[in-house]
């Protein structure tokens, strides 16, 4: 790694890229990247020195030390394969993570199927508010701020850990915290047990001089044999747990409590029940790094969010409101569905982009019964991301599913316009209009936010 001058990133445009090319540039790397969807906004990544390429040209690959690429770059691309030719080391985003954490003392490592990106951005803020010396990776952007990178010293990394892939593998973390396991990935993981076997390996990965920090509902899941655990939940049975909880416009406020013994008060600016599960991840894996319970609670109660986790994003023409959540997998739809619920005072209509063909077969009973819970439900054609069209697991058949076996009205979109078209139709003042998926469906969002 530290024998790397010129680097090149194929791929640049997701925020985990980004950031990776943002700190190399910081470190004196010249670095240069490509992305093949070109209405990407890539100035951040300009401004800061990295030179932004034609995804086809190749004529400077053989001046590179090296090529970091994406998990959803084709093989063959021409860049990788000018790479191979000319015998420079490529090195996929998971690989070339793991080497950068190596640069500090000890890193965080975020895992689990859901919340990632907000308890890292969550960890992020008590680690700045606590003066450390720390360098964060957040899979997304938390609002306020830009990109997903924070750089302020060497001595921590706190990190997303992705499962996707087992990418989280190339980490040697010194605390791991693991929020939750539901099923996902079906196109990587055989099953339930075959994913919980590479959350186990991480947990061996782990230091055992560090921590494990459990949801404690899936602590018996886990391994843990031999190693230090902090647990979390919403009751009394694990270390670390809310007490004296209460709810005011849409916003949860509680005690950290830790082994009955109450700590500090917070008051979460954002929304929704999962977030108290969040926030006390967030503060139990701080607890392990020696940070204290008032420094955890003030930055918890200052978090504003993270881009496309419940975001606001303004009202149709007929006063509903438009929020754009990047849920994608059943348990973050109900989670979402559920919050709304919470605010909403008349109907519940969801707008839901499948992301990837074999999440969506796999997972089908638990998509139908998740989208039930909203009052109207408007299906997209699935978002392929890495895969090929297939009938079975597309948008088509979720919404002919919905249809038969759902609890709700579907209907079907072609694409986003008839989607926000159908959406400002269907509301009206006091209702909310959610639009859930993990690809470019916020673009739904935007043009039902605008419906005249």
């Amino acid at each position: 790694m530290d024998d790397v001058k010129n680097i090149h990133f194929v791929g640049v445009g997701g925020v985990s890229m980004r950031s990776l090319a943002r700190f190399c540039a910081m470190q004196g790397v010249l670095v240069t990247g490509s992305d093949d969807n070109k209405e990407l906004d890539l100035q951040d990544l300009k401004s800061c020195g990295v030179h932004i390429l034609p995804s086809g040209y190749t004529d400077f690959i053989g001046e590179c030390d090296a090529v970091v690429y994406s998990a959803a770059i084709p093989y063959f691309h021409p860049q990788l394969a000018a790479a191979r030719a000319q015998h420079i080391p490529t090195l996929e985003r998971k690989a070339f993570l793991g080497l950068l954490s190596k640069k500090f003392k000890r890193t965080v490592a975020i895992a689990g199927t859901h919340g990632k990106t907000t308890v890292t951005a969550m960890l992020c803020d008590i680690f700045s508010r606590a003066g450390e010396s720390f360098t964060g990776h957040i899979g997304g952007e938390e609002k306020g701020k830009s990109g997903g990178l924070i750089t302020c010293g060497t001595d921590w990394f706190v990190t997303e850990a992705c499962e996707y892939n087992r990418s989280f593998l190339t980490l040697s973390p010194y605390v791991t915290a693991v929020l939750n396991l539901q099923f996902d990935h079906p196109d990587c993981y055989r099953d339930m047990d075959d994913m919980v076997q590479a959350y186990n390996k991480l947990i061996e990965n782990t230091s055992k001089d560090g921590c494990v920090v459990c949801f404690a509902p899936d602590e018996g899941k886990l391994d843990l044999t031999g190693r230090r655990v902090t647990t979390f939940g919403y009751t009394r049975g694990a270390d670390v747990y809310p007490e004296e909880v209460t709810f005011k416009n849409g916003r949860y406020s509680f005690f950290l409590t830790r082994c009955g013994v109450k700590r500090a008060p917070v008051e979460l600016k954002v929304e929704g029940k999962h977030n108290i599960a969040n926030a006390l991840a967030a503060y139990a894996a701080a607890s392990e790094c020696g940070i204290g319970d008032d420094i955890c609670a003030s930055a918890l109660s200052a978090f504003c969010g993270v881009k496309g986790r419940y975001e606001h994003k303004g009202k149709t023409a007929k006063g509903a409101s438009v929020i754009y959540d990047y849920a994608h997998h059943p348990g973050e739809i109900e989670a979402a569905i559920t919050t709304a619920r919470q605010t909403c005072k008349n109907k519940v209509v969801a707008v839901f982009e499948p992301h990837t063909f074999s999440r969506t077969r796999a997972l089908m009973k638990e998509f139908v019964a998740a989208l039930s819970l909203a009052d109207e439900v408007i299906i997209l054609p699935a978002y392929k991301a890495r895969e090929e069209y297939t009938p079975a697991g597309s948008g088509y058949d979720l919404y002919r599913h919905l249809s038969v076996f759902g609890h709700t009205s579907a209907h079907y979109a072609r694409d986003y316009e008839k989607a926000a078209e159908l959406a400002c139709g269907k509301t009206a003042a006091g209702d909310v209009l959610l639009v859930m998926g993990a690809g470019t469906v916020w673009r739904a969002a935007d043009k039902a936010s605008c419906c005249t």
